[in-house]
Order: C-alpha cells, then structure tokens, then sequence
C-alpha cells in the first residue's frame, strides 16, 4: 500500500508542478501582451495629442495671418456702442461665462488674449479649468467661447452682441 501510496504522490506532485509551470506561463505571457498593448495605445495618445497641439498652432497662425491681413486692430468705440459700456481690448470678461475667476485662470496658462482663446478648442479649455480650478468649474459651457472670443477679435461687437442675446435668452 505505500508503494502504491508513493507513486500516486509523485504523480500528483508532478501534475501540480506541470500545472504551477503553465500558469506561471500564461500569466507572464498575458502580461506581456497587456503591457504591449498598453504601450502602442500610450504612444497612440502621445502622437494624437500632438497632432492636436499641431492643429492648434496651425489654428493659431491662421488667425494672425488674417488679423494681419484684415489689419484688426480694436475699435473700442464700436465695443462700447454695442455693449452700452465701455471695453478694454482683450479683456476675456466680455465672453458670456467668463468672470473674473476664470479670466485669472486662463491667463495663467497663457491665454490672456482674444486670439489666444479664440484659437483655442473648447475642451481644452474645459481641461485647463477643471485642472486648476477643480469640480466646481465643470458646469461651465466653453463650447462658444471661442467663437465669441474671435467675433471680439475681429471687431464683429453686432454679432458677438447677438450671440450672447441669444445665449443669455437660452438660460
């Protein structure tokens, strides 16, 4: 009987270890593949972000080619007749949601202009507040800002003082 007895201990030590040896296998060859697969889609990311911060500047430059070309240059007496009250050239304020608070905020990332925000995509600036301002700024809509704020910089105050009509009357 413990011959017997033997026999079937190492057969079952040796399924143990067979079974062990696979496991140890599969599971480092899962986590191989899950770690590639991480990286390509990491890499991914990093292409498509900058692909995107490509646009962005190409956005940019497209605006300044055409101010230059327009010779933009900010007309504050058609501001002040349109909004019944006197405008500073690149205050961010004049955006329907924007105050004070998120003007600061902006400007600290850079974006301290018209043209800045205007070239500036919606989400991104979602982004930029919910990273510096925290949750509280997540019920802000910037999906219009920067068409308001490009309307501003083109000196289009009829148009941005309709849009924001028609905004404020959305409420």
């Amino acid at each position: 009987m413990s011959e017997r007895f033997a026999s079937d201990l190492l057969f079952i030590l040796i399924v143990l270890i067979v079974a062990a040896l696979l496991g140890f296998l599969i599971g480092y060859l899962l986590k191989r593949y899950k770690h590639k697969k991480r990286t390509e889609l990491e890499e991914e990311i990093a292409k498509l972000k900058s692909s995107l911060e490509e646009c962005g500047r190409e956005k940019q430059n497209l605006i300044s080619e055409l101010a230059a070309k327009a010779g933009a240059s900010f007309d504050a007496e058609a501001a002040a007749s349109a909004f019944g009250h006197k405008i500073k050239q690149d205050d961010l304020k004049i955006v329907e949601g924007i105050g004070e608070k998120i003007e600061s905020i902006l400007k600290g990332k850079g974006i301290d202009t018209w043209q800045k925000l205007s070239a500036t995509d919606a989400d991104n600036i979602k982004q930029i507040l919910l990273e510096s301002g925290g949750s509280q700024y997540a019920m802000h809509e910037t999906r219009t800002w920067p068409q308001q704020a490009l309307l501003a910089f083109e000196n289009k105050w009829a148009e941005l003082k309709k849009l924001q009509d028609e905004l404020k009357g959305g409420r």
